[in-house]
């Protein structure tokens, strides 16, 4: 059975170890910026209203109605991303019936 063999000069241990994580810790940095960003679980007025395809109006009256909930996180208003797909799914349930 035939090993390979190493040898390193002029390092210790921690040196090494240590110059061993900053490569992974480069490499991790750089694959994460090709990566997009996450998606976000909360989202706007205007993107639940693009998503629905109606008004700001309309939201603010089906968040009224209960058709929407709303969460106020500050003086802020978002949606959670898969209740407003669920409504969507809802809505193209009843139309195909």
């Amino acid at each position: 059975m035939s090993e390979k063999l190493i040898q390193l000069h002029n390092t210790d241990p921690v040196s090494f170890k240590n110059q061993i994580v900053q490569e992974i810790s480069e490499r991790i940095d750089a694959l994460e910026q090709r990566l997009p960003p996450p998606k976000s679980d909360w989202i706007t007025r205007k993107q639940a209203s693009k998503m629905l395809g109606v008004s700001l109006v309309t939201i603010s009256d089906w968040t009224k109605k209960d058709i929407l909930k709303a969460y106020r996180i500050g003086n802020r208003v978002r949606f959670k991303l898969n209740e407003i797909e669920e409504v969507l799914n809802s809505s193209r349930y009843e139309n195909s019936n």
